[in-house]
């Protein structure tokens, strides 16, 4: 019997990449568009797999029971966070669950770049301003702020984060960082400047966030945090939005300690169309689109399948 790679969902085209690394080893692939738990158990009794490729299904303890009875062996999701699949049910049942860590970091450090300077310069306001019709002389909206003299604060220093550092002392601004898994000498290295929690908020003009999220992780980016940051201030998420208490980065919004906010990640995705955050002018919002080129979905695509490839047929770590 051909085993059989399922992709429990893909949005991003047929399953070519996939069929042309995985195919010619002998594998049959089989692309799925599953929404829920409860489709992905239904395929994996329709098509007992022995590797999973996976985007944005749940990947739940109950899934990874059912995928553990068909003989899954392991599964790849196609990006960097891996917050909708069960790690420890994986580790407890011996399925390797990896990512793909370096498709799209360029991409994603661009985008995240870009929302920060485009609320540094105020741009959000004053392109509505030009699209009602109106040329406001100054005055009218806020000054766009001298980028060179601001501190841009990285909370999480992974690759990603260096790469938006990189990018931002080319444009003058200091450099903060908080990672405590990395060690200070690493981050002065890279070109920043290592301090606790606490003073990535209190010196940052800004705050763009770059760690993964987890049970210890969740909400960090909250009242505590936010209280810290001086009026007039900003903040970017292009990582993960449960790192970000809403309720309390509304209230920084309302009380003006928060001038602006870039947001790449919502808390429930799809965004709904009457949120009244959508509307907020102070917001500037992208649709999860900071990994996103040509390139990057042709190389997370390939990687996964070929990383997936490498353990099905040497049983060891992916290249």
């Amino acid at each position: 019997m051909t085993p059989t790679v399922l992709i429990t969902d893909n949005d991003m085209g047929p399953a070519d990449l996939e069929r042309a690394a995985l195919e010619p080893a002998g594998y049959r692939v089989v692309h799925a568009e599953c929404r829920t738990e409860d489709d992905v158990l239904e395929a994996l009794r329709s098509h007992r797999p022995v590797g999973l490729l996976v985007q944005y299904a749940p990947i739940t303890e109950r899934v990874l029971r059912a995928a553990a009875d068909t003989d899954v062996k392991a599964l790849f999701r196609y990006g960097i966070g891996m917050d909708n699949v069960d790690l420890a049910a994986a580790r407890t049942l011996g399925i390797e669950a990896r990512n793909v860590p370096d498709y799209g970091s360029a991409e994603v450090a661009n985008h995240a770049t870009t929302l920060l300077l485009s609320l540094l310069r105020g741009v959000p306001a004053w392109s509505a301003a030009a699209a009602r019709g109106e040329w406001p002389v100054r005055g009218d909206l806020p000054d766009p702020l001298e980028v060179g003299v601001c501190t841009l604060g990285l909370l999480g220093f992974g690759a990603i984060a260096r790469e938006v550092g990189v990018r931002a002392r080319a444009f003058g601004m200091r450099v903060l960082a908080h990672d405590p898994f990395v060690a200070d000498d690493d981050v002065r290295a890279a070109g920043a400047e290592p301090v606790a929690f606490e003073d990535l908020w209190r010196g940052s003009t800004a705050v763009s966030v770059h760690a993964p999220l987890t049970s210890a992780t969740e909400g960090v980016v909250g009242a505590d945090a936010l209280s810290l940051m001086a009026p007039g201030s900003f903040l970017v998420n292009t990582a993960r939005a449960g790192l970000v208490d809403r309720t309390a980065l509304e209230a920084a919004l309302a009380e003006g300690r928060l001038a602006g906010v870039g947001l790449d990640v919502w808390w429930q995705e799809p965004a709904a169309a009457d949120d009244p955050l959508l509307r907020d002018p102070r917001v500037l919002v992208t649709p999860h689109v900071a990994w996103l080129s040509p390139g990057s979905v042709r190389r997370l695509r390939a990687s996964a399948a070929s990383r997936l490839l490498d353990v099905l047929t040497t049983g060891g770590s992916p290249s």
